[in-house]
């Protein structure tokens, strides 16, 4: 556990950084769910497709996969301070940019920018706490991130539903009101220091002290964050089969979890529910599920571990999507039943979502941090394409069982993976990074 010599300062500089990180979470949650939420504006007023919807919902995924594996270089060369500014700067363009698109064709150009730009975000965002937050904290620290990250969702989709009455006009604001947030993240950010870690191995010690200075920790914390000094690929290549590989797979979790996201009111309506209720249904039988299952699981990462975190939230949305299938098929329909089946699901997989996107920055050394956490976030933007677009099409040619049970087959194989491949030796719960990564890496 690092040293500190000043407890205020260094709590206050955690209560920053909490907010600084968790605002590029809302601000990617919050810009996938006005494309959900604004479903029937968006397909009316360009007069588009479902698949073609399932296409545009996709490119932020698409965009994503990019800008992850790509910060994942970049935040290990220039830093994780300077890759998060850039970052928002980007995404604040080109989500303006967005919400004034004059046609379908630009409108799928900007959300791969916008896209780019949240899945590059991840990659620093999730690195600093890592770096930053002590190993006891770390767990619940991740998941604070993502119940901001799911607070976006929620006001999204109220928002939107405020907005129906306007229209073709409804998708174009919400786009528009999607820049507040992350300007206010660039002055909060601007505030932060380059994490010391990062700064140890790259030799700038002097810059390293003042940064440790600053937060309120010891110096005699550096000579433990110099530890992996070593060539990437020398670093690289004990975690490709134990790690890389797997962890990779279990990224797939998210394909559920965003497919559900952005395409419940559109699965909503293929059940003949009325537009308006379908954003209501969303908001109140996924989203706010979400936020709660979220803070429970704020008390329990740090307790059960990430491991059996997966495996919970796993098999619990995998049998609720089987259980919405049942009741939303015509032997059996019974819509409140399927949107407390909907809900039990939306509550359970927020035990995984926080543990996929954060193991990896736990497991890499710190000089390939950003490289490991770009590739699973990598992952986790590939199964948000499947998960959007596939589910588009799954609802279009094989309805709504086709797409839920191919949900929930994903979920099963993801938990087979974490139980018989990655296992025990993957577990970080409460361990010192440097520890974790002796595991791997050999001194």
């Amino acid at each position: 556990m690092d040293k500190i010599i000043n407890n205020n300062l260094f709590n206050k500089f955690i209560r920053l950084l909490y907010v600084a990180t968790a605002i590029g979470a809302f601000t990617d949650i919050f810009d996938t769910s006005v494309v959900g939420g604004a479903s029937a504006s968006i397909i009316s007023s360009l007069k588009i497709t479902t698949p073609e919807f399932g296409l545009l919902g996709s490119m932020t995924f698409v965009g994503g996969l990019f800008g992850a594996i790509s910060f994942g270089f970049l935040s290990d060369k220039i830093g994780r301070k300077r890759s998060f500014i850039l970052t928002l700067l980007l995404f604040i363009i080109f989500e303006l940019l967005s919400g004034l698109a004059p046609n379908y064709d630009s409108l799928l150009i900007f959300r791969i920018i916008v896209g780019f730009a949240i899945g590059a975000d991840y990659v620093p965002a999730i690195t600093l706490l890592s770096e930053f937050v002590e190993p006891d904290k770390r767990g619940s620290s991740f998941d604070f991130f993502w119940i901001i990250a799911n607070v976006g969702a929620l006001v999204a989709y109220i928002i939107a539903f405020l907005l129906v009455p306007l229209g073709a006009l409804q998708w174009r604001i919400l786009f528009i009101f999607g820049v507040i947030p992350p300007v206010m993240g660039l002055v909060l950010r601007s505030k932060l220091p380059e994490t010391p870690r990062w700064l140890a191995v790259h030799g700038k010690i002097a810059e390293a002290e003042k940064a440790i200075d600053e937060i309120g920790l010891s110096r005699d914390n550096l000579p433990k964050y110099e530890k992996y000094i070593e060539p990437e690929s020398k670093l690289m290549k004990p975690y490709i089969w134990g790690v890389t590989i797997p962890l990779f797979l279990v990224m797939l979790l998210n394909i559920p979890a965003s497919g559900l996201l952005e395409l419940t009111p559109v699965l909503l309506l293929s059940l003949h529910i009325p537009k308006s209720n379908t954003l209501l249904f969303t908001a109140g039988a996924w989203v706010t599920p979400v936020i709660i299952g979220n803070i429970v699981a704020f008390k329990l990462i740090d307790m059960l571990g990430r491991i059996k975190m997966i495996v919970i939230g796993a098999v619990g949305l995998g049998l609720s999507l089987i259980s919405m299938v049942i009741f939303s098929s015509h032997a059996y329909f019974n819509v409140p039943l399927m949107l407390i089946s909907l809900a039990i699901g939306g509550f359970i997989q927020s035990f995984y979502i926080p543990v996929i996107y954060s193991l990896s920055t736990e497991l890499y050394p710190t000089e390939i941090r950003g490289i490991g956490q770009g590739i699973s976030v990598g992952g986790i933007r590939v199964a948000g394409i499947i998960g959007i677009l596939g589910g588009a099409l799954l609802l279009t040619y094989y309805k709504v069982p086709g797409m839920l049970l191919t949900y929930a087959a994903i979920c099963f194989g993801a938990t087979i993976v974490t139980v018989f491949w990655m296992g025990k030796k993957t577990e970080t719960n409460k361990k010192e990074l440097e520890d974790i990564s002796a595991i791997f890496v050999k001194e």
